[in-house]
């Protein structure tokens, strides 16, 4: 009984660390005001943190979601998208950020087919752009060296400076042969990423 007592409070403590933030995917974070949630301006440049930002998010097609309780997105029929931003992801010199920040501005530009005018704002910001080892994947293998990305997309009613719908994805990648293109497996990913958050905005908002 004890030996069973003790294999379930591991896998519990194994679910919650796979998980990031306990509870984060239950979906009970709807009720949460919008004062009570993280948004990317709560973050310093080069310091995101997604286990806080994924807070009272739920689990929605491998996204995570919030949705402000007395938001109605549905009714918008129009938005204007801003440039998306890379001020969140670490300092480093080893390549540009910016192509990937671009690439995935214009695959969720290009799935939701904004037009200039709209009332609704949408941002976004990539937030993990990591192209992990080539080296690794190769003499390694065993998802050593895996390339990661991740990517969050907000929401702005008019007049309003918090966000009403918040989303964060995040994916990995590496498959390939001699350990995989880091750039090919990149762009991969932010596509991928684009297509799950876009899906999800289109359901929620009413885009003409």
């Amino acid at each position: 009984m004890k030996r069973n007592v003790l294999y379930i409070l591991v896998c519990a403590a194994v679910v919650f660390a796979l998980n990031g933030c306990g509870g984060a995917r239950s979906g009970g974070g709807s009720s949460l005001a919008p004062d009570q949630v993280k948004a990317l301006s709560d973050f310093s440049d080069h310091a995101f943190d997604a286990r806080a930002y994924i807070v009272g998010m739920g689990g929605e097609n491998r996204v995570y979601v919030w949705q402000d309780p007395a938001a109605n997105l549905g009714g918008y029929h129009n938005a204007t998208m801003g440039r998306f931003s890379g001020r969140l992801l670490p300092s480093q010199d080893k390549f540009s950020y910016e192509p990937y920040i671009k690439s995935f501005e214009g695959s969720v530009r290009d799935s939701l087919d904004i037009k200039a005018g709209g009332t609704l704002r949408i941002e976004g910001s990539l937030v993990e752009c990591n192209p992990g080892s080539r080296a690794a994947r190769y003499l390694v293998g065993m998802g050593a060296g895996k390339a990661a990305v991740a990517g969050v997309i907000e929401v702005f009613e008019p007049g309003k400076k918090r966000p009403s719908l918040r989303l964060y994805a995040r994916d990995t990648a590496s498959a390939g042969g001699f350990g995989g293109d880091s750039v090919g497996m990149m762009n991969h990913i932010i596509n991928v990423l684009a297509v799950r958050m876009t899906s999800i905005l289109e359901g929620r908002i009413d885009i003409r």
